[in-house]
């Protein structure tokens, strides 16, 4: 990476229980083993990095992720609520089947699961946190573990893309990274991103 840029990797976390078993996410799952395996294959790629701060999100799963790579990094890490995934409220830890959708109405950036969030309140968050992120300096180099759909989030902030089209149509797999840089002219750059479309 040269020198002169601001390089932020965004990397969702390993694969989860939750993830298989297709329940709503909450702050109580964990990576499974295949989730540990697959953070632990990307020490060969991470390697050419050399990180200048690793920021986490608080829930357990994201944090797990980034104390297997700072344990072979040799860096500690920061954790933060602000990038949390979306707060699933009253369905967290729910089956996906059983959840009874009807309830969430209203236009899609602002309906809100019981006791959760909505889409602008995550945007809020994302836009504190990338305000966190625009106080790093040049030459450094940013690793940030955090979530799916809060990393969408984030994206789409930052490029000006259509939020609702990146969480329907497009998802950030377990265990993958988007790179991003600032250039010394504080343009912001896409270099590597990892989002597949859905079905197909």
């Amino acid at each position: 990476m040269s020198s002169d840029k601001l390089t932020i990797i965004l990397l969702r976390h390993g694969e989860t229980v939750y993830n298989i078993e297709k329940r709503l996410q909450s702050p109580k799952d964990h990576l499974n083993e295949q989730g540990i395996s697959q953070i632990k294959e990307l020490k060969e790629e991470l390697s050419k990095f050399n990180f200048d701060h690793v920021i986490s999100s608080d829930e357990k799963r994201a944090s797990e992720s980034a104390e297997i790579i700072c344990s072979w990094a040799n860096k500690d890490f920061k954790q933060t609520p602000l990038i949390r995934e979306k707060s699933s409220g009253d369905f967290s830890d729910k089956l996906v089947k059983d959840v009874d959708w009807s309830t969430v109405q209203g236009p899609f950036l602002e309906k809100k699961i019981p006791g959760g969030e909505n889409v602008q309140e995550v945007m809020v968050r994302a836009l504190e946190f990338f305000r966190d992120l625009n106080k790093f300096k040049q030459g450094e180099t940013i690793l940030v573990v955090s979530h799916g759909a809060f990393l969408r989030v984030l994206l789409g902030l930052i490029f000006h893309n259509n939020i609702q089209d990146y969480l329907l149509n497009y998802e950030f797999p377990n265990a993958t990274y988007s790179i991003i840089s600032r250039s010394s002219d504080g343009m912001w750059n896409s270099e590597k991103s990892n989002l597949v479309k859905k079905n197909g």
